[in-house]
């Protein structure tokens, strides 16, 4: 039980193993494997929001997790948009994909594809973080945000209610995609500061959360780097 790349452990170590925090876990999948949350939650007395638009990933979370879970696909605007579902872990909105990114999930999940080269997609309605946040009575501070949303995750930073809610630390997926460098800047501009890079994500803290432990030098972040 521990997160794809150990981002739990470094969560805890950032926040010296707080107890009764409360997260936001955006892009849940079944809530066991490779969770960068679960272990907050059955061991450090964690609640939080789980949120997971894939239908089949929705109905194993339910039956594994104790906190929220909401079954919805996160968005700037309630709308309805193509999903490639039949991806699992690597499906998402099609039209917030990267370069290369459908083909990567075509290959490597081995889809079908249709006469006109597409493989099998559903239609998704949408729902906006303030929107699940609040439904999840979601505290002001947010202790940790883990956010892997296949695509989609500078836009979901852009729409995230800033004037309702703040989060301390973030672990972002990048994928290697040309939009890692907008949401750092995104972040920077905002108070936030990169802590480390590691394999596909980035974690960043909000420098005003960690005013004792001097978050703003290279020092301190240089224990956490990779």
């Amino acid at each position: 039980m521990s997160s794809q790349f150990g981002q739990d452990r470094l969560v805890l170590q950032l926040l010296n193993g707080q107890r009764n925090g409360f997260f936001l876990d955006t892009g849940a999948a079944d809530g066991i494997r490779s969770s960068n949350t679960v272990l907050l939650e059955r061991e450090f007395g964690w609640r939080g929001l789980c949120v997971e638009p894939n239908d089949a990933f929705y109905q194993k979370l339910i039956h594994t997790r104790r906190c929220m879970c909401l079954h919805a696909c996160l968005y700037d605007r309630e709308t309805e948009l193509p999903f490639l579902e039949a991806a699992g872990t690597l499906g998402g909105l099609i039209n917030e994909f990267g370069p290369g990114q459908m083909a990567n999930a075509i290959r490597t999940q081995r889809l079908p594809l249709d006469t006109e080269g597409m493989p099998p997609l559903v239609s998704k309605r949408t729902m906006t973080l303030a929107t699940a946040l609040a439904l999840a009575a979601a505290p002001p501070v947010i202790d940790y945000w883990s956010l892997d949303t296949e695509g989609t995750e500078l836009l979901l930073l852009k729409s995230f209610p800033f004037d309702r809610h703040t989060f301390n630390v973030i672990t972002v997926e990048h994928n290697h995609q040309p939009t890692r460098h907008d949401i750092r800047n995104f972040l920077e501009a905002r108070g936030f500061l990169h802590v480390t890079a590691w394999f596909i994500d980035d974690c960043y803290v909000r420098a005003a959360a960690f005013p004792g432990r001097h978050a703003s030098s290279v020092v301190w972040r240089s224990r956490f780097s990779r």
